[in-house]
């Protein structure tokens, strides 16, 4: 299935002009310590190489695209180009996230809505609990002999309901904040991580060499 407007979620696509005409097997091989790293999969094929990452340490530069392709392409006058098409399992989640909270937050006021129903379809029952109770009293007897006076039930009931205001309904704050969170987090890796990324290419790739480097470099240089 094509979806090419929902995959731009998690996906990364682009080119990286090199400036020289490096061979394929020249820049997979500076590439290659990126992948040099535990749970990645490599496959070869051409001018092609694939990756997958499996649980990818913190360090890991490559951490946030757990799988892709690259490929090495000329251009017509001969200048090397490395194309890259990357999914990220981090953006997604990202992007999910915020949906999962606000969700939350919808359910939490459809719980404030049942019990402000409820207490509206049961007035009278209400109006009961809220009537003062009679304080008990000690007989002449007990009074006399110095036992201490019943405690007043009304003082009790209204200890409940100063609890039960601290506590108040349920709050849909806390979802609606974690989501608008997420979604920032989600909108600056968009930007910020297919940056970095073409940016480590760069610098893997641009090991000094009297043919090579000084063209690389001016590409890292313009990049940053």
């Amino acid at each position: 299935m094509n979806l090419p407007y929902i995959d731009r979620i998690w996906r990364t696509r682009g080119e990286i002009p090199l400036g020289q005409p490096l061979s394929a097997d020249t820049v997979f091989e500076r590439l290659d310590p990126l992948f040099q790293t535990p749970g990645t999969e490599i496959a070869r094929e051409g001018d092609t190489l694939s990756y997958r990452k499996r649980n990818p340490a913190a360090q890991d530069k490559l951490a946030t695209f757990t799988r892709g392709n690259l490929r090495v392409d000329a251009r017509d006058n001969g200048e090397a180009v490395l194309r890259f098409d990357l999914f990220s399992t981090a953006l997604l989640l990202c992007f999910l996230a915020p949906l999962l909270f606000i969700g939350f937050g919808q359910l939490a006021e459809l719980a404030n809505s049942w019990e402000k129903a409820a207490v509206e379809a049961s007035p009278e029952k209400d109006k009961e609990k809220d009537k003062d109770k009679p304080v008990p009293k000690l007989n002449p007897i007990d009074e006399m002999l110095g036992a201490p006076a019943p405690e007043d039930p009304n003082k009790k009931k209204d200890k409940d309901k100063d609890k039960d205001k601290d506590e108040g309904p349920h709050s849909p704050t806390p979802a609606y904040v974690l989501a608008g969170l997420f979604l920032a987090i989600y909108l600056v890796g968009r930007v910020l991580e297919p940056w970095l990324v073409k940016r480590t290419f760069l610098k893997a790739i641009a090991q000094i060499d009297s043919a090579t480097g000084p063209a690389i470099d001016g590409a890292i240089s313009s990049e940053g």
